[in-house]
């Protein structure tokens, strides 16, 4: 099983950050390859279908597996092949630190890049 684990460290709010990963369809804006994304309900909870649409017209569905507001939260494919762990630690009132885990067939792993884009994206998003 391979793991690929990152962390950043985002200069917003514990809550902006936790909003900013678990809402659709924010993936699109830091996610290479993602065009859209829905989820199957909201709020979301264990059990919630993220469906995530790529630009080669192709699409992928994700099932929360684990999810605790403003802590974490865990998706996994429906084969249960890959999963993705986003936990988040407040540094203080106004600066977050993102830990990204995944596990299993981790044959296109996100990378640091990616993330710095998504700090990009949350930093520069208004209140």
């Amino acid at each position: 099983m391979d793991t690929n684990k990152l962390t950043i460290v985002i200069n917003k709010p514990l809550t902006e950050v936790f909003a900013a990963c678990v809402t659709p369809p924010m993936a699109k804006l830091w996610v290479p390859n993602i065009i859209n994304e829905t989820t199957s309900e909201w709020p979301v909870k264990p059990g919630t279908i993220y469906t995530e649409y790529k630009n080669d017209n192709t699409s992928f569905n994700i099932i929360v597996t684990e999810y605790e507001e403003n802590a974490y939260i865990e998706w996994q494919t429906e084969d249960g092949n890959y999963h993705v762990r986003y936990t988040f630690t407040p540094i203080d009132q106004s600066t977050t630190q993102l830990e990204y885990v995944e596990t299993g067939d981790v044959s296109e792993p996100f990378t640091q890049e990616i993330l710095e884009k998504l700090k990009e994206v949350i930093e520069n998003t208004p209140r």
